[in-house]
């Protein structure tokens, strides 16, 4: 199928349309003044908007010196409250002792910024004096002013936190910097001793719970003690079977008293009518402790021999809780010197390793680079221009072309 002639001139240039580098060469050297006095009057303009900005007052020009003091802190990994050992077990979990994990760096990070740390430093620096407005100031606004140009940065491989602060001013912005360093660590300080001083007194509070029922099993034992006479069940089950041995024993030698007597007495003899008396005292007494209202020998309460094996088991259970509160006791008391100790000799999480000076080269482009990006720009756009009015003139005078666009 035939193609149209012009659409073919299209699609296939020919070796005339190509441009050699000669032809460009020529192209650049008959526009060498255009190039050069393009390049000279942008090079010339922005030499001036650079003076003029170097002249200015800093607040008001509209390319001014801004400068970035910085200051750097190493933030410690926070340290579990204690090492507990092995042996406390479940113990420690009941204690609320825990290891914490590293989140220093990332909370230094998020306090640097917070407004807890914006609203102090504001009024250190006096901002509100500094700012010129017509409009009432609020808190707000106080803050925005200061934090998009406070930067907090955390460096997890060295655990280095790096404070900075950009502004027009050198000596407000490294008074800035270094006011948000005290403020931190004022902070650091403040958090790191409340948890201290919260795990010790919980633990001092667990102490006093612990002494408490300590005390009151004490209480128990020696009111056992004190009812019964004796210091262990052991030793009362055998006073109880001592004390109704003798008393049988006593009965029973009363008996044949009584069978003696009778052999040479009278019925209505009185002494053997006390004798019966005393025979019949004996055995009640007998039956007393039996029933576990009779006395012992010291005087004590005597309980039954039914009641024997629960105040057995009572009693072993107190002694039992009595050793088990008391490890927990001493293993308590272990925690609470550590925590003592803890809250006072802790290596510190934050330690200021550099404070801010003031700077005395500005941390923007040079005005000395800027003129040198400039003069390049300025050169290739000359380039640039000179190409395409080349081109506009050579799609002026090509009928071809002219008609291609018709």
């Amino acid at each position: 199928m035939d193609q149209n002639p012009s659409i073919q001139n299209v699609l296939t240039p020919s070796v005339d349309d190509e441009i050699s580098l000669s032809d460009i060469a020529a192209l650049l050297w008959k526009s060498r003044k255009f190039i050069l006095n393009f390049t000279i009057v942008v090079l010339v303009l922005v030499t001036g908007l650079m003076i003029v900005s170097k002249l200015m007052p800093p607040e008001k020009s509209f390319y001014p010196n801004r400068y970035t003091p910085q200051a750097m802190v190493l933030i410690g990994s926070p340290s579990s409250a204690s090492s507990l050992s092995s042996s406390l077990g479940s113990l420690a979990g009941l204690a609320g002792l825990g290891a914490s994990g590293n989140t220093n760096g990332a909370l230094s990070v998020v306090l640097a910024t917070s407004n807890s740390t914006l609203d102090p430093i504001i009024e250190k620096v006096d901002l509100r004096s500094r700012i010129h407005s017509k409009k009432p100031l609020t808190q707000y606004g106080l803050r925005m002013s200061i934090k998009p140009h406070l930067k907090a940065k955390f460096d997890a491989t060295t655990n280095i936190l790096t404070l900075s602060y950009e502004d027009i001013d050198p000596v407000f912005a490294r008074d800035v910097v270094n006011n948000t360093v005290n403020i931190l660590s004022d902070r650091f300080v403040s958090l790191s001793g409340t948890k201290a001083g919260a795990q010790r007194d919980l633990l001092e509070k667990k102490l006093v719970d612990v002494k408490a029922s300590i005390d009151n099993m004490e209480s128990r034992v020696k009111q056992f003690q004190a009812k019964y006479g004796v210091m262990d069940v052991e030793a009362l089950a055998k006073e109880q079977v001592t004390v109704i041995a003798q008393m049988r024993s006593q009965l029973i030698l009363k008996e044949i008293e009584i069978d003696n007597y009778k052999k040479v007495s009278s019925i209505d003899d009185p002494q053997l009518k006390n004798l019966q008396g005393e025979r019949d005292s004996i055995a009640s007494k007998i039956q007393e402790l039996e029933r576990g209202k009779g006395n012992n020998l010291t005087g004590a309460m005597m309980p039954s021999q039914r009641e024997m094996p629960s105040i057995a088991f009572e009693y072993q259970e107190l002694e039992r809780d009595m050793l088990v509160q008391t490890e927990v006791y001493k293993l308590l008391t272990q925690q609470f010197e550590l925590a003592k100790l803890n809250a006072t000799g802790t290596d510190p999480v934050f330690q200021v390793l550099e404070l801010a000076e003031t700077p005395e080269k500005s941390s923007n482009a040079s005005r000395a680079k800027i003129l040198i990006i400039a003069a390049f720009a300025a050169f290739f756009i000359a380039i640039l221009l000179v190409f395409v009015r080349n081109a506009w003139v050579a799609m002026k005078s090509d009928p071809e072309v002219i008609a291609k666009f018709r």
